[in-house]
């Protein structure tokens, strides 16, 4: 018998991540499935869970290890994988922006996405991003005596400028757990973004394109890297990606002023934000953007640090995935 080793973040959506797990496990006994539960308790902890998973278990092969929580959890648990080969990860989304899950067709129905990860015959392998930070961004970081890490796994995309600070935004926002409570949690983006439009620095960049093509850009508002093509509730920054191609789509945005950067963001919630002369679409394997002061840098909507140069690439077919 198979048996199932489940990571849950209870603080998910507000509190809904523990209501969700116990429906889950109602399902798992009735149905006599072995299981082991393990909740999370602070920022961190879900990484530290699986890397103890893969380091207790060592003599039971692959381990079969299913995530409960939102996009941060789930990025939270690829940082704790020290051997891609012995894990084959499921997810049953909880959080309130949910973006990997969106690509992947998951509903709301737990159980729904329950029953899919076990009857998954063969795991998918997909692709996951690296992020690199290039200059020494400590006295940047977001957690207060933190030792920034140098490197960052991604699943959804990562950001630097304007989606990031929107992510820095929220993880302070008061208002989340509020708005989470009546199903309106993804709101508390688009409020923090309206404010950041005009208050945000757009500095000069260079964006250099698999270490050859480098190309300027005047008043930067982001530089996204996408694994797949939503990220931030919804917006689909890149329509075209896809995880299992061995490249990330590349959107940047700059030179364009507050009002015009206000106009794109109900276009891009659809894709189609990609004909403006201010957008730029690229598909590689690697790109590195520079910049003339550091900016908020994002992974999957984390945000640790910021950073005025930074290294992202693909790394393809690296997480098997129960779906």
């Amino acid at each position: 018998m198979q048996k199932y080793y489940f990571v849950c973040n209870p603080a998910s959506r507000s509190g809904r991540g523990i209501e969700v797990w116990n429906n889950v496990e109602t399902y798992l006994k009735e149905n006599d499935i072995s299981y082991e539960i393990s909740f999370s308790k602070a920022p961190g902890h879900v990484a530290k869970i699986v890397e103890e998973l893969l380091n207790v278990h060592a003599d039971e092969g692959c381990l079969n290890v299913i995530i409960l929580g939102g996009d941060g959890t789930l990025d939270e648990a690829i940082q704790g994988i020290t051997d891609f080969d012995r894990i084959n990860i499921g997810y049953i989304p909880t959080g309130s922006g949910n973006d990997f899950a969106r690509y992947c067709d998951f509903g709301d129905d737990a159980i729904y996405n329950l029953k899919k990860i076990l009857k998954t015959e063969e795991v998918k392998l997909i692709d996951i991003g690296k992020l690199e930070y290039l200059d020494d961004c400590k006295e940047h970081s977001a957690i207060a005596g933190d030792v920034v890490a140098r490197t960052h796994w991604f699943d959804v995309s990562c950001g630097i400028g304007f989606d990031a600070a929107i992510c820095q935004r929220v993880s302070e926002s008061k208002s989340k757990k509020a708005l989470n409570t009546v199903k309106m949690g993804a709101s508390v983006y688009v409020l923090n973004a309206l404010k950041l439009l005009f208050t945000d620095i757009t500095p000069d960049a260079k964006l250099i394109l698999d270490g050859k093509d480098e190309i300027e850009l005047k008043k930067l508002r982001f530089v996204v890297g996408m694994n797949t093509c939503y990220e931030g509730g919804g917006y689909k920054f890149a329509p075209e990606a896809v995880p299992d191609d061995g490249y990330l789509d590349v959107c940047q945005i700059s030179g364009i002023s507050a009002f015009g950067a206000l106009a794109l963001i109900p276009r891009a919630s659809k894709g189609n934000h990609i004909n403006n002369r201010h957008v730029g679409l690229y598909h590689v394997k690697e790109f590195e953007v520079k910049t003339d002061i550091p900016l908020w840098v994002h992974t999957d909507g984390e945000v640790y640090t910021k950073s005025s140069h930074i290294r992202v690439s693909v790394v393809p077919a690296k997480l098997r995935f129960l779906m």
